[in-house]
């Protein structure tokens, strides 16, 4: 049985081509930028076993060219157990399996976890800090990096450009040192951070620093952030 917040029946923008997505229950990671924060809590959502969870898909199946399945939450490595079988079984039925994370928990459940998946979406907080903006250390960052070095699994970075808080020539020297590790990398999406969720925070009664400054992350700053990655000329 697994926790699950909401089942998506389409989407473009979670991996390659169009795709269902499946949003676990239950985060520890706490980002400050969180657009799902009513996932966090890990004992709210749907209760379901895999088998009833996939003929929930694959209702869906008709309608994707190439049956496309990213795990997503929340985070799906704070129900590991649930994540892992999940994916074998998906893998069974002919679903192409992307892992959304940001690499919570053990570097040997990490891997085991890379190891499964067809694709890892790969979420980097920060590469110098990720302490400003999650609860995830620096240290984890590097274990995580270390498997991925060693990993054969298509991987897509995925960056939250927040200014003041995630941009910068630092920050973008950091990331670009951190991509450069990991030998199977296809794509890296630099997404600029939006405010859209702050009404989900205040209905939880909660609050986040980013509140309190008029952020905005154009195109520029993109564009900008991805010149200093190497991913732009000038």
């Amino acid at each position: 049985m697994g926790r699950i917040q909401q089942i998506q029946s389409f989407s473009t923008l979670d991996g390659p081509g169009s795709r269902c997505v499946i949003f676990l229950q239950g985060c520890p990671v706490g980002c400050i930028f969180c657009h799902n924060p009513d996932s966090w809590d890990g004992q709210k959502g749907m209760e379901i076993p895999i088998d009833e969870l996939l003929r929930r898909i694959d209702r869906f199946r008709p309608f994707l060219p190439n049956p496309g399945l990213t795990i997503s939450g929340g985070e799906p490595l704070a129900q590991f157990e649930f994540t892992m079988e999940l994916i074998r079984q998906a893998k069974t039925e002919g679903w192409h399996v992307a892992l959304d994370t940001s690499g919570w928990g053990s570097p040997l459940h990490f891997e085991e976890a890379v190891r499964g998946a067809d694709l890892v979406l790969f979420s980097i907080k920060h590469p110098l800090e990720p302490t400003r903006v999650s609860q995830l250390t620096v240290n984890e960052l590097e274990e995580k990096l270390a498997v991925l070095s060693r990993a054969t699994t298509p991987v897509w970075i995925r960056y939250v450009l927040i200014p003041s808080w995630t941009d910068g020539p630092e920050a973008a020297e950091g990331l670009k040192k951190a991509i450069s590790r990991i030998p199977s990398v296809e794509k890296v999406e630099i997404l600029p951070y939006n405010s859209l969720a702050q009404e989900k925070w205040k209905k939880l009664g909660w609050d986040s620093p980013l509140f309190y400054d008029d952020i905005r992350t154009d195109e520029a700053k993109v564009a900008e952030f991805e010149r200093l990655l190497g991913m732009r000329s000038q």
